[in-house]
């Protein structure tokens, strides 16, 4: 999740006067909270957090089926480059998942709004890959790269107010969501296994050869 809010929160807007110049530059703000937290802290006195807002949670986790190919228990890695190794890393087979990710915007005008969405949605064509690497706790000696798809839903949902008090301010809102696509691993207590170099075998022809 740190991971994909970094992606994201590098957003600079632009206040412009009515000569359409660059009169001032505002970075918004990204929260790991819910929508109705964000809102909560915007009417409460004690917390000022101030527009724009971009609010990010987790809407639920599931097992992705579609990337389960067999039951091997888990696989090999080399534990040097070099020939000479005689151990090896075992690294049990990760459970695939995919995170729902919710993401809601808050700003106080339109063109706040439309320059935070054209900061990601023509990059989201429909999705972005995030790199990292495998857990320490698999007790890897050397460092592996995974690469997680985060798939945009392609979907958002426009909120504008449309009764408001003397003392409600005017906000607008957007919601859209998010899938990462992840691994989540088990404990892997034992890491080192000796290699096989040597494999005495016999093959036998069954049909079609004359078999001495």
């Amino acid at each position: 999740m740190r991971q994909f809010v970094s992606a994201f929160n590098s957003i600079v807007i632009n206040r412009y006067n009515k000569d359409r110049s660059v009169q001032e530059k505002i970075q918004a703000n990204f929260v790991y909270a819910p929508k109705e937290r964000v809102l909560y802290d915007l009417v409460n006195r004690n917390q000022h957090l101030k527009l724009p807002v971009v609010a990010v949670s987790m809407s639920g986790l599931t097992r992705d089926n579609d990337r389960v190919f067999n039951k091997i228990p888990g696989f090999y890695l080399p534990k040097s480059p070099d020939i000479e190794s005689f151990d090896s890393n075992y690294l049990p087979s990760p459970i695939p998942v995919d995170i729902g990710v919710n993401m809601d915007i808050l700003t106080k005008y339109q063109t706040d709004m439309d320059q935070i969405l054209s900061n990601f949605v023509p990059y989201n064509n429909p999705y972005i890959i995030i790199s990292w690497k495998v857990p320490s706790t698999q007790n890897l000696q050397n460092d592996y790269e995974i690469r997680s798809e985060v798939l945009w839903d392609g979907n958002i949902s426009l909120d504008y107010p449309k009764e408001l008090s003397s003392s409600q301010p005017y906000r607008v809102g957007a919601n859209t969501s998010f899938t990462i696509k992840t691994w989540l691993f088990r404990k892997n207590a034992n890491s080192n296994v000796k290699n096989i170099f040597t494999i005495d075998t016999n093959f036998i022809p069954v049909t079609g050869f004359e078999y001495e």
